[in-house]
């Protein structure tokens, strides 16, 4: 063969080739691109810088082992106002391929940095997310890494785009939605939702259970969106999602260190989920409607989650307190009244819970991939 034809075949393989990396680049500037709508950096003020995230791909291993996110359900149209009707504390470990799930009721009644006693929904309220992370984080004494909050529309969009979700539901359902006043009927059984079904499966009240049943659903929605995203945790089918989610969702996750997590739990599923129980009884305090949680149980949960943030979380979570007779509104109410609740709502006290792990500020867990 002549080196004139030669070049001329080394010519035409590498049209395929160069066309190949324009179409990767491009995936990867757009996704970026789009990014930048929802990425919302905080900085020590809780302000968004003026910047936006630099688009250079890359390609590098997490920095750690374990991240914590914070998953805030915001009801309402305009994602940055509104309060945290779902919160949802997600601890990923990418050696074991495990991720376990606490969900902390929206009612829950905690001191909200400025604002006293409150109920932790509030917090999104007041200040956004960053109070939000902060109220979490001093409540359960660990540090958060990411945040994630989303409104109605992003999780009927999401859903959506996947082309609906197939899941179990637990019961019919029938009932009128209070936000959008329509009649949802669902039966019980595995089925495909759309998104505005699996949006009112997950918020739907009309259990005896209230709250509690509620999370339970949430948490099975998310085990199922991780199970049936499998095939979309690559730069292309990302970009689907990130141009419906300019409006309805708004994280501190930078874009290069979201492409690392798509890369690090890429065949993740529901199945490696564990939920983590925390006891909480509901109460009124001076004719407002809380959800309690004792002191021990609160201790409980914070040692679990230290010790997966640490690497030596066990694998199968621990068993929540017992107490002795039931765990209703009532005698909760009377441990409140009797102030054996103190150290859950006001915090630690010396010789009650000791000497507080410290770990590093939340702002500058953040800062870079």
């Amino acid at each position: 063969m002549t080196t004139g034809k030669k070049r001329s075949r080394l010519k035409w393989l590498l049209i395929p080739l160069a066309a190949l990396l324009l179409f990767g680049g491009y995936y990867v500037w757009n996704a970026y691109s789009s990014w930048n709508q929802v990425y919302q950096e905080q900085n020590q003020a809780g302000e968004r810088p003026v910047e936006s995230v630099s688009p250079v791909p890359v390609q590098e291993p997490l920095n750690k082992t374990t991240y914590s996110f914070l998953l805030l359900g915001v009801d309402s149209g305009d994602v940055e106002q509104g309060r945290s009707d779902s919160n949802m504390l997600a601890v990923a470990n990418a050696q074991t391929q495990q991720i376990s799930l606490l969900s902390i009721p929206r009612d829950t009644y905690l001191p909200i940095q400025g604002h006293g006693k409150e109920k932790l929904a509030h917090a999104y309220a007041y200040e956004g997310a960053g109070l939000a992370v902060k109220t979490v984080e001093d409540f359960l004494a660990i540090p958060i890494d990411h945040y994630v909050a989303f409104n109605f529309n992003g999780v009927k969009k999401f859903v959506d785009e996947l082309g609906g979700l197939s899941i179990d539901v637990e019961k019919d359902m029938d009932f009128d939605d209070r936000i959008t006043h329509k009649h949802v009927y669902l039966r019980k059984g595995r089925q495909t939702l759309n998104g505005e079904q699996t949006l009112n499966y997950a918020r739907y009240r009309g259990d005896a259970d209230g709250d509690l049943a509620r999370m339970r659903r949430q948490q099975q929605v998310v085990k199922e969106l991780l199970t049936q995203t499998v095939n979309y945790r690559n730069v292309a089918k990302i970009n689907r999602f990130l141009k419906i989610m300019g409006d309805n969702v708004r994280t501190d996750i930078p874009i290069r260190r979201l492409l690392q997590f798509a890369g690090a739990f890429s065949t993740l599923t529901g199945s490696q989920v564990e939920t983590i129980p925390m006891e909480a009884a509901p109460s009124s305090i001076n004719g407002v409607s809380y959800m309690l949680i004792t002191a021990e149980e609160r201790r409980r949960v914070q040692a679990q989650l230290q010790a997966l943030l640490s690497g030596s979380g066990k694998d199968r979570a621990p068993e929540p307190v017992t107490h002795s007779g039931s765990f209703n509104s009532e005698s909760t109410a009377n441990s409140f009244r009797s102030g054996s609740l103190t150290d859950a709502i006001n915090g630690p006290r010396r010789g009650t819970f000791g000497i507080r792990p410290t770990f590093p500020d939340f702002r500058q867990s953040r800062q870079g991939p």
